[in-house]
């Protein structure tokens, strides 16, 4: 049975809600989660609980609390019994399979990239999120973690996003495109020509370039851009999702009619939410380690922490670590033994 550390201290409302989502995602799913954080906090707050004690539950102490305004290279250095440094020495050293969290992200990028180091031949590490889109979902990395990169880091992320989409989406040949300002394959700067040039060198289904209009029609199942590319789109999505909502519910305001007419649309409204919402897919993976470290959201819900939960589950079973390393391997992409530098 898969062991997955989830760091009680992340986030937002901690640990009531991460708690809830552990609670949720052991009754569906044949893990044990390991709540690292305060004890006594996260002991009080199970008490709330008729399933607690759980025997897929298990507490392991960390005095350290990492808050989502330290420096992540500062609380990396004089933070080492937090509960994101405690949770990957678990991974890392074999006691669980995988490591979920919803606390300071730049604390558990950097401390998932020195605890477990790099795979073989991965100069960049990357996020891969999981975007919706008019069809079905698609993968897109890197999402914010390198703002600068060379083509050889964006021919990584394709392949390392291929083998996201087969084995957690489920793609059985997916498309991956390279994200631009045109389809033309002169189109971009020289990081996207070159990095084009590269890609399509890869034994990928590589259907070249794909502009920012395509994301939402669903033409690419895996979407590669430099990390400052992807975190603006990120952004952009979540703001257009939140002037959506305002919008509506500033116009059921104006007349009867508008909040009638709303109110007969609701089911369809929450048919579009549950497509869009971001708890669905529950966070954002750092592919490119060497060990299984799953981000969400600082403001996750439950249902989110579940979620994350059991994309961790699916990553433990469907090895996919040992896929992104195979994979690599018989590419053609110049490989660099930085695994642990």
């Amino acid at each position: 049975m898969p062991r997955i550390v989830l760091d009680a201290m992340g986030g937002d409302f901690f640990p009531d809600t991460n708690i809830k989502g552990a609670l949720k995602a052991v009754s569906e799913y044949p893990i044990t989660v390991i709540l690292v954080g305060n004890r006594p906090l996260i002991e009080k707050s199970l008490k709330k609980y008729k399933q607690f004690p759980h025997k897929n539950i298990e507490i392991v102490h960390a005095k350290d609390v990492i808050e989502m305004t330290d420096s992540p290279a500062k609380a990396f250095r004089s933070k080492k019994k937090s509960s994101i440094h405690i949770g990957l020495e678990f991974v890392k050293s074999g006691q669980a399979d995988a490591f979920v969290s919803a606390g300071n992200t730049g604390a558990v990028l950097t401390a998932t990239t020195f605890i477990l180091g790099r795979i073989e031949g991965i100069e960049r590490p990357a996020l891969a999120g999981i975007i919706p889109s008019e069809k079905k979902h698609f993968t897109m990395l890197d999402m914010g973690s390198n703002v600068d990169c060379k083509p050889d880091h964006l021919a990584q992320f394709a392949v390392m996003g291929n083998c996201f989409s087969k084995e957690i989406l489920k793609t059985s040949s997916p498309r991956v495109g390279l994200l631009n300002i045109g389809e033309e394959r002169e189109k971009g700067n020289m990081l996207t020509q070159q990095s084009y040039d590269l890609i399509e060198t890869l034994d990928l289904n590589f259907i070249g370039n794909v502009e920012g209009k395509d994301l939402t029609k669903g033409k690419a199942d895996v979407v590669i851009c430099d990390g400052f590319v992807g975190n603006n789109v990120l952004k952009f999505g979540e703001g257009i999702t939140s002037l959506f909502r305002k919008f509506f519910k500033e116009e059921a305001k104006r007349s009867l009619i508008s909040f009638l007419g709303l109110l007969l649309l609701k089911p369809t409204f929450k048919r579009f939410k549950k497509r869009f919402d971001y708890d669905e897919y529950g966070g954002a993976y750092f592919l490119g380690v060497n060990g299984i470290s799953i981000i969400a959201h600082g403001s996750a819900s439950e249902k989110a922490i579940k979620n994350a939960l059991k994309m961790a589950y699916q990553s433990v079973q469907s090895s996919m670590i040992d896929k992104i390393k195979f994979s690599l391997k018989n590419s053609n992409i110049p490989l660099k033994d930085k695994s642990n530098s």
